[in-house]
């Protein structure tokens, strides 16, 4: 476990624009990267593409959804009566050294970072164990 994490004023705009995403295909159902420089989103198993440069008017990302341009996001599970998700490895590493730190500090006057707003049951101490299963869960689908 983490001893102590560390709030640098990571945005969730930053996990999302700057790195690739997971996604899931919508015709194969198996995992797609989405390379963050890219304007396409292409699936390496079946094919498929998706020229997401036709489609300015579409929000790219829809948060209660999990969606990304019509595709969920490959990193997602089950947890606590809700739904544990990470766009990518990185996100996903983030939430896991929020979670199992003993000792958390913040940023003064970030209040737009996503420690600050990861929602109340993430935060809970007596969801941490399932939180962390969660999550180991989601690592294995990296693999």
């Amino acid at each position: 476990m983490t001893s102590r994490f560390n709030d640098i004023g990571e945005t969730i705009d930053d996990f999302f624009q700057n790195n690739d995403k997971l996604l899931e295909c919508i015709r194969c159902q198996r995992m797609i990267v989405w390379k963050h420089t890219s304007c396409t989103i292409s699936c390496t198993h079946c094919g498929y593409i998706l020229d997401i440069g036709r489609l300015r008017n579409a929000a790219p990302w829809r948060r209660n959804e999990r969606i990304c341009y019509a595709h969920r996001l490959w990193l997602r599970t089950p947890c606590c009566g809700e739904e544990l998700w990470a766009f990518n490895k990185e996100h996903l590493l983030f939430l896991e050294s929020y979670i199992t730190s003993k000792l958390r500090s913040r940023k003064p006057n970030r209040n737009q970072s996503l420690a600050s707003r990861l929602p109340r049951w993430m935060k809970d101490a007596s969801n941490k164990n399932e939180l962390i299963k969660a999550i180991e869960r989601l690592k294995k689908k990296l693999l």
